[in-house]
């Protein structure tokens, strides 16, 4: 159905003030380019699932035409900044395709087709979330949460450095007796996307860790001054916490008015958002923030993350933060082929160019910031 005309000068009139925003953040040129690159399609890596045999990994991604011309390639992480020794060998593994600017997807995720393994073989995702997920600088005998885990991708990524042992071409013989067992706890609290999360788990992690109470799916409102009580290990229980924050996701608003444009629709998206939105989600990520510092134990790291644009949902969250708490920022000299450094953190986005190279970086847009305790 055709919108009205008065509908259209109001959908326009919200994508003028959603883009004068912008433009006060980040300058009119640097918007304008950013803004471009934000409309393209957003580009996937592929997670291959270490709990799954190779093999398996291989028909369902590395048999087809793009691998076969070697368009595949894997990323190469930088190591986690103050990384801790491990005598535990983990991976973390992410394949690229090498023309990211080009037309071809990953193949979608399905089940392993041995049938002792039929866990899923990969988790298509944003490589900045590998990033963040790699800054945690997780070891086998950490008990971590996830504390807004839907859908379930930076889980399962966080799951690959907690059980080498199960990983499928682990050698027998070297399973590891630590006196402290690996523990991932993720939450969510919408029902339906709590439900989407216990379900992408469950497709992707042996299923010993969920009957031995390794990993568990929880549904508790972090927001909440009682939160840090409610979650199993309570107050500084936790040796590493990820906050994938809620926040505005401008990039889906933008793909959203895209496509009505085309169509001659209403994105309803672009109608609600208004620069309060922005103000009022800082509060919800400062209170997710304070219940996150209250569960991080003393010699522990969190991640803070956003896929907003926006310095209020990101750094000014960090810096209110940390001039309450006596919170150590931590940085690194290895991110800056992925992402920008912001004033306590990083920032991955389509229009970065690093040092050298002369294509702009496919990924994000990603804000994160690493704290110690």
């Amino acid at each position: 159905m055709a919108i009205s005309k008065a509908q259209r000068k109001q959908q326009q009139s919200a994508a003028d003030a959603f883009d004068a925003f912008f433009v006060h953040e980040y300058g009119a040129e640097r918007w304008h380019r950013l803004r471009e690159r934000l409309l393209q399609p957003t580009e996937y890596a592929a997670l291959i699932n270490a709990y799954v045999p190779s093999i398996e990994v291989d028909r369902a991604i590395l048999s087809d035409e793009a691998a076969a011309a070697g368009q595949y390639t894997l990323l190469r992480l930088p190591p986690p900044p103050d990384t801790t020794s491990c005598d535990t060998p983990t991976r973390l593994l992410c394949l690229l395709r090498t023309d990211p600017h080009g037309s071809r997807p990953f193949p979608p995720p399905h089940p392993a087709a041995d049938a002792r393994h039929r866990l899923h073989t990969h988790w298509n995702l944003d490589a900045a979330s590998v990033l963040a997920a790699q800054c945690l600088d997780i070891q086998p005998g950490h008990a971590v949460l996830d504390m807004c885990a839907a859908p379930g991708g930076k889980s399962i990524t966080l799951a690959q450095r907690l059980w080498p042992a199960l990983y499928v071409d682990h050698p027998s013989g070297e399973q590891q007796h630590r006196q402290r067992p690996s523990i991932l706890h993720a939450n969510e609290v919408d029902v339906a996307r709590h439900r989407r999360l216990h379900a992408n788990l469950t497709s992707y992690l042996p299923p010993t860790l969920f009957e031995q109470g390794l990993v568990d799916v929880l549904r508790i409102d972090a927001t909440s001054p009682r939160a840090v009580h409610l979650f199993p290990l309570g107050e500084e229980g936790y040796d590493r916490i990820l906050i994938d924050a809620p926040c505005s996701s401008e990039r889906h608003i933008l793909h959203a008015f895209m496509r009505a444009q085309q169509s001659g629709s209403i994105a309803p998206e672009m109608l609600a958002w208004k620069p309060t939105m922005t103000r009022n989600l800082s509060k919800t990520q400062s209170a997710l923030l304070r219940t996150a510092w209250s569960a991080l134990r003393p010699g522990g790291r969190l991640v803070y993350a956003t896929c907003s644009l926006s310095q209020q949902e990101n750094d000014q969250v960090v810096r209110a933060f940390v001039a309450s708490q006596p919170a150590r920022v931590v940085r690194s000299d290895h991110l800056w082929r992925f992402c920008e450094r912001t004033e306590y953190g990083y920032l991955a986005l389509p229009d970065h160019v690093a040092r050298g190279a002369s294509d702009p970086s496919p990924w994000g847009p990603l804000y994160f910031c690493i704290l110690a305790k």
